[in-house]
């Protein structure tokens, strides 16, 4: 009874050095470790898909410039006189003009409200498309013919006049063929390739929403 009775009184003391060494292991393994992590920090964790990122990427392209359309065209201008005075005062110019016809949209009018994901898609919805410059290439236009009357040496602002007359054409062609609409194809196909270079694999998809043209846009006032 003596031997069982000092086992016993023996088992206390190392069952309860047993558990503060075994406390200690683990604190100090949650030390080690913690020192470890300083020095060894996990990799960030990235989430692309959030508004702010994904509107920072789009933003960057400002605006975006899908579509052109190309023109040239002989263009005439002339002054309005009787037939009377026309031999004497006639004014006729006669000119090649060669034009281009810019679209596409502007992304620095997106907001973060304009991006949406519902946890499987991730839908941009696009400004509407617009205008965004029409001007003359100088080089590739130039003068067929002046016809003046015995009394005039051709009015100075003649050929400027023609100039305008085929800018406002070209302008009014390319909205009459769709390049609006075409902008909205294009600039979908665009963003949708440039965002997913950026997606991680296993990412949501990508859904473009397009915004029809507003008919009563102010033009660019080189369009006008």
């Amino acid at each position: 009874w003596f031997a069982l009775g000092a086992l016993g009184c023996l088992t206390v003391p190392v069952v309860a050095l047993a558990i503060v060494l075994i406390m200690g292991l683990n604190t100090l393994g949650g030390v080690l470790d913690g020192v470890r992590g300083i020095f060894n920090p996990p990799p960030p964790v990235y989430n692309f898909y959030a508004p702010a990122l994904v509107l920072d990427r789009v933003q960057s392209l400002s605006q975006l410039t899908v579509t052109r359309y190309n023109f040239s065209n002989v263009v005439t201008s002339e002054r309005d006189l009787p037939y009377v005075l026309s031999a004497l005062y006639r004014d006729r110019l006669t000119m090649v003009i060669v034009g281009h016809v810019n679209a596409g949209i502007d992304l620095s009018k997106m907001t973060e409200d304009d991006i949406r994901s519902d946890g499987e898609t991730l839908t941009l919805r696009l400004p509407a498309p617009e205008l965004q410059d029409c001007f003359l290439n100088e080089r590739g236009s130039y003068v067929i013919s002046r016809d003046t009357g015995l009394f005039t040496s051709g009015a100075p602002d003649l050929d400027l006049e023609a100039r305008r007359f085929a800018v406002q054409e070209f302008r009014n062609a390319a909205l009459e063929d769709g390049i609006l609409e075409l902008v909205n194809e294009q600039a979908a196909a665009t963003l949708t390739g440039f965002l997913s270079a950026f997606a991680p694999a296993d990412g949501q998809p990508i859904r473009i929403v397009t915004t029809p043209p507003d008919p009563l846009a102010p033009h660019p006032p080189s369009c006008q």
